[in-house]
């Protein structure tokens, strides 16, 4: 019975610990920053009971089976009392672990710290006040058997269990350290627990678009104004190339401006580009493009709205043409910087900042430019369309464009006339609906809340006062400046949807069923959703399916290209050039396909494919994995065998020689899964035509059998 008892009465404990530290969150936070800079996590009942379960479950486990090795009861002994402490600390460090790689939940930690200091308070107050072994000198009181418990504590050392307790405690410190210094850590544990944690049920999928040209990081691209068949991608660490769309394999460096973007971490580097009204002017005197981009280094940084001339030359001269517009110095936190360049139908830049990690400056327009959006005359028309600067921010420097007369705080002496829209935490992108001319802003929310919001003239958006349709614990100002709105959509975090993307209001003939519809989604989970782009209220979302990339190596950027094609950017791993730029398209063909072929445009009569045609084919759709001649050496094999322990198949082993035909085409027809292999091989069919995925199938076979293209009949 004393076994059971003392298994019920830790029980006890460990519940009590974890509500105390519940209550005591805010506090416990407060401390915790003084060693380990970790986001503020608003707690729950919801989150006290995910952790109860991962901690309880734990608890149960190791203290039954300290309870039969040691059945004396629990408060028998200082050091059976100490004991139950070092696998209270086992306990604690397993469930937490657990928690943090395969819950959903935010991770708690204010809750677990508070919870373990707490826990072992009570063990060693429940021993000074009911310990038995009073006929031991100097316990025979409440202070004395304190003291021994304190000392069974440290004489515990000596035992080799006591250490592994200890080590078990610490890994979750370990990894919550690991966490918030590297950001590759942080990756994989997302792409862990994403696919632990989300089973994404659309109709919809990601197919590669970039198979001759590598990428690190694009984190944005634009189609070439006046040129359908070329695209310019930007790369995180301040690169800017022109490709051929569909890729042809041409990678031109137009400007490197790497070595003024410095360091690259969490949310820095190069963010977002367009391209000057005029661009396409015969005489090539406008073939300015507008560039966003920070300036790190551990002791300072510098955020840039900057100028280059693609008409100027060479990288170097293109490089030399760079005119600061916007300069504004912030704290060297790295987070929440904004970053969206878009010109909008009325000619004017609109630009999208976060608040910049300077809650001093959120809810004002007066000092500096953060936390919403501008609107700025780049083409300085003057007269009765702009006028020019008259106020400078107090922490920066602005130069070479003109504030529109209309906007909305332009005859606010005290204001800086740029602000178009405030109050929004960090938009990282934004888009205009070509049709209505509405701006739809993915707004990346704090700790528990996303927000779609429709952007408007003098809007405020709340933050830091509101976020969602719920107030914060941040003081309402005795004046609201603008408009008070709230989000079109928000959805509450969880472990994997965390970081919104603004994405694009789709207008266009080849997918018919998003016609009308706003597409967004999380970069954490990766998910793509749509709602209608009425701009009224919705509260659900219909989800189209996920990219293959987590976190800040997944997706970044959504743009519709001009053949109506929806391509988005893949960051990628930073350290490797696996980036992609994928086409989102059905999964059973419907209207549209992908760049290989398909869909309402293929609906003519069939004929044969060429050898060229398959071999493209192959290249766009097979290469990235496989390699460009099937030896399972693509730009992501590397990425792919580190995640799942197994290497893309190498179409020229002897291993593959002996698959039958049937298996290599049901591979093809339903993925890997279909034929009891990896899950990451997608299934093509609805994507490739029948007539493609045969062709395919003979190809890998024809190349095991040295053959160039497909094998013979």
């Amino acid at each position: 019975m004393d076994k059971f008892s003392s298994v019920f009465v830790s029980l006890g404990i460990v519940a009590v610990s974890l509500i105390a530290g519940y209550l005591a969150g805010d506090i416990l936070h407060t401390l915790i920053r003084l060693v380990l800079p970790l986001p503020s996590v608003e707690l729950s009942t919801g989150n006290l009971v995910t952790t109860g379960i991962y901690v309880l479950s734990a608890s149960l486990v190791i203290f039954t089976a300290l309870a039969f090795f040691r059945p004396a009861p629990l408060f028998a002994s200082a050091e059976r009392a100490a004991t139950q402490v070092y696998a209270w600390g086992a306990a604690w460090g397993a469930g937490s672990l657990a928690l943090f790689l395969l819950s959903s939940s935010v991770f708690p930690h204010q809750l677990l710290v508070g919870a373990f200091a707490i826990g072992v308070a009570l063990f060693g107050l429940g021993y000074a006040a009911l310990g038995k072994d009073s006929d031991v000198a100097g316990r025979s009181n409440f202070t004395g058997r304190l003291g021994a418990f304190a000392k069974a504590l440290f004489g515990l050392l000596r035992k080799p269990l006591a250490w592994l307790a200890i080590l078990i405690t610490l890994a979750p410190l370990g990894a919550a350290a690991a966490y918030v210094k590297s950001q590759e850590f942080r990756d994989a544990v997302a792409e862990f627990r994403v696919r632990q944690n989300v089973s994404v049920d659309g109709d919809w999928i990601t197919v590669p678009v970039n198979t001759k040209t590598q990428l690190l990081q694009p984190i944005m691209i634009r189609m070439e104004p006046g040129a359908s068949n070329r695209m310019l991608v930007l790369e995180r660490a301040g690169r800017l190339y022109r490709i051929g769309y569909p890729d042809d394999g041409t990678k031109e460096l137009l400007v490197d401006f790497s070595a003024q973007v410095g360091e690259v971490n969490l949310e820095n580097g190069a963010m977002g580009f367009d391209f000057d009204p005029r661009y396409t002017q015969e005489d090539g005197s406008a073939r300015f493009v507008y560039l966003y981009f920070t300036s790190y280094t551990a002791d300072a940084q510098t955020n840039y709205l900057a100028r280059f001339d693609l008409a100027a030359g060479s990288a170097q001269d293109i490089l030399a043409s760079q005119q600061n517009l916007i300069a504004v110095g912030r704290p060297p936190s790295q987070y929440h910087n904004g970053g969206h360049v878009e010109f909008g139908p009325d000619d004017m830049l609109y630009l999208s900042l976060g608040e910049m990690d300077m809650p001093d400056k959120q809810q004002t327009i007066d000092t500096t430019l953060t936390g919403g959006v501008l609107r700025i005359d780049v083409m300085q028309q003057g007269g009765a369309i702009s006028r020019p600067i008259a106020r400078q921010p107090q922490n920066g420097t602005t130069q070479g464009y003109y504030i529109p007369l209309d906007n909305p705080f332009a005859d606010n002496g005290d204001a800086l006339g740029e602000f178009f829209a405030i109050g929004l935490r960090n938009p990282f992108r934004f888009a205009f609906d070509k049709s209505t001319g509405n701006i739809w802003a993915g707004d990346v929310g704090s700790t528990v809340w996303e927000e779609v919001n429709l952007i408007a003239a003098g809007n405020n958006y709340q933050f830091p006062f509101v976020e969602g349709r719920e107030p914060t614990d941040v003081a309402r100002p005795g004046t609201v400046i603008g408009k008070e709105t709230g989000p079109v959509y928000t959805y509450r975090h969880t472990a994997y949807d965390r970081s919104i993307i603004g994405g694009l209001v789709y207008r266009g003939s080849r997918w018919p069923s998003l016609e009308g519809k706003y597409i967004f989604g999380d970069n954490y989970s990766g998910k793509f959703w749509a709602i209608p782009a009425t701009g009224e209220q919705v509260e659900t979302v219909e989800t189209l399916g996920q990219a293959d990339k987590y976190a800040q190596r997944g997706f970044t950027s959504i743009i519709q290209a001009p053949d109506d094609r929806i391509l988005i950017t893949v960051m990628g791993s930073s350290n490797s050039p696996n980036g992609a730029i994928v086409e989102l398209v059905r999964k059973d063909g419907g209207a549209g396909s992908s760049i290989g072929g398909g869909g309402e445009a293929a609906a003519a009569a069939q004929v044969a494919m060429t050898e060229k045609e398959i071999h493209e084919s192959f290249v766009t759709n097979c290469a990235r994995c496989h390699g460009e001649q099937g030896r399972g050496d693509g730009p992501d094999a590397e990425m792919l065998t580190k995640a799942l322990g197994a290497a893309p198949t190498n179409f020229l082993s002897a291993d593959f020689a002996n698959r039958p035909r049937p298996l290599i085409r049901q591979a093809l027809v339903g993925g890997g899964a279909a034929v009891g292999m990896s899950e990451a091989m997608p299934p093509w069919a609805g994507v490739l035509e029948d007539e493609e995925i045969d062709a395919l199938t003979d190809y890998v076979i024809g190349l095991r059998e040295g053959s160039d293209g497909p094998a013979p009949e």
